[in-house]
């Protein structure tokens, strides 16, 4: 890789040449990635938002960075924008003309020479998001500030942030706002867009369902393929081409794979343990297709066969998912999921090894946006996962499936996923 500094004196005698192209604002040189939706869909998701705003002005920033988490969850369900930092879209209904902005990153010639051309002003933002009237980034306080004014409340959709963190940024604005234009009131309306998140458009549902099949393609071929004598990494390799074979882009979280006594440690962190004979082998993975994620853990022996103390403890954790997937449907709290899987534990005395709590949504995030105090709603996906830990018999078992919530009960998304005994030992023996 080149060193950006050592290239600077030789790039200077054409900067002004090359500046002016770059600067101009129809060219659009870095393609970004395939968009999941039509302009239409986010159009109506702010429609949506702004109905329950009403009176009010909302500040939406993208992330700073796409290193690490990538996009802003809540950015990228408004405006279908995944490769864009340092912008902000905001929501006014009350305006006569100007409902929607999008602000975009302020162009930097230098860096889009390193990291390609950013997106340009004009059709090729409204082509992906549906709105019509962009600016930069220069002249959101002014405009904010202008618009909050007029309506009097600012809406604050989060991140909510612990007592150390750093204050959001929208927060930070909105503050700077009221130092100006007394009588402006900040609202909270942090849930709002999590509680839109939760329910699960089906369009989103197809994508989600992308991601379970490139996960099961992945399970798959971990558990007929891990050998004795191989790495945790080699077995993540396995996995991690599988889901390129069936067309995700990326993975929702980087891949467990635990053998021994390290399937007992709930993250496993590392993967360098070579895997024994005897060994369970816990893989927790997911893919992630057009932005959507899966998640799903199984729990293999690498022998092929269940010892009887390992068919024990493997049939208990099933028999707890089992009991929450009976209680899910429209209307239940998860946390009556929590007490069904909970009480088979207790009933065999094994409590003390169930270390976590039963599931999480999944969706965007793997550890998706919305409110575990709230029935659950229809097009609520989400998994659930029990698991018994005994690093003193040198072993751990978790058993994740997803589920979503329909209108009668409740589908189990992953039933296709070898997960019973007889099915885990058919399938590594050879078998459909």
């Amino acid at each position: 890789m080149m060193h950006r500094r050592a290239l600077l004196g030789s790039l200077a005698g054409a900067s002004a040449t090359l500046g002016q192209a770059s600067a101009q604002e129809n060219t659009y040189a870095t393609p970004g990635p395939p968009q999941p939706f039509p302009p239409e869909v986010f159009r109506e998701r702010r429609r949506r938002l702004m109905d329950q705003i009403r009176g009010g002005v909302a500040v939406i920033y993208s992330a700073t960075t796409l290193e690490g988490e990538g996009q802003d969850p809540n950015f990228l369900y408004l405006t279908g924008i995944a490769d864009e930092v340092n912008c902000a879209l905001v929501l006014a209904p009350e305006e006569r003309i100007n409902k929607e902005t999008l602000f975009l990153a302020n162009r930097d010639i230098e860096s889009e020479r390193w990291e390609g051309a950013r997106m340009p002003l004009g059709s090729e933002v409204e082509r992906i998001t549906g709105i019509a009237n962009v600016s930069r980034m220069g002249g959101l306080g002014g405009q904010v500030t202008g618009m909050a004014s007029r309506a009097g409340k600012l809406c604050f959709m989060g991140p909510l942030a612990g007592p150390n963190a750093p204050v959001p940024r929208a927060l930070e604005l909105y503050r700077n706002i009221q130092t100006r234009v007394p009588g402006v009131s900040i609202e909270q309306s942090a849930m709002m867009i999590p509680y839109m998140r939760e329910q699960k458009e089906p369009r989103e549902v197809e994508k989600i369902r992308r991601a379970i099949t490139a996960t099961e393609r992945g399970h798959r071929a971990a558990m007929r393929r891990a050998r004795v004598g191989m790495h945790e990494y080699d077995v993540k390799d396995i996995i991690e081409f599988e889901f390129r074979a069936e067309g995700a882009r990326g993975m929702a979280f980087p891949s467990i794979v635990g053998a021994g006594r390290n399937s007992a440690v709930l993250h496993y962190p590392l993967d360098t343990n070579t895997i024994q004979a005897g060994d369970m082998v816990l893989c927790d993975l997911g893919a992630k297709y057009d932005y959507y994620c899966a998640d799903i853990t199984r729990t293999f022996p690498i022998s092929g066969r269940f010892n009887d103390e390992q068919r024990r403890i493997y049939e208990l954790v099933l028999q707890a998912q089992e009991a929450a997937f009976r209680v899910a449907r429209p209307g239940v709290h998860y946390s009556a999921l929590q007490d069904a899987a909970d009480n088979v534990f207790r009933q065999a005395g094994l409590i003390d090894s169930f270390w976590h709590g039963l599931g999480h949504f999944v969706g965007l995030e793997v550890h998706d946006a919305g409110d575990y105090n709230r029935p659950l709603p229809v097009g609520a996906c989400f998994t659930i996962e029990p698991g018994l830990y005994l690093p003193d018999r040198g072993f751990g078992v978790r058993i994740e499936d997803m589920y979503l919530i329909t209108r009668n009960g409740c589908e189990h998304m992953t039933a296709s996923v070898p997960r019973t005994v007889a099915e885990v030992e058919a399938w590594i023996a050879g078998g459909a």
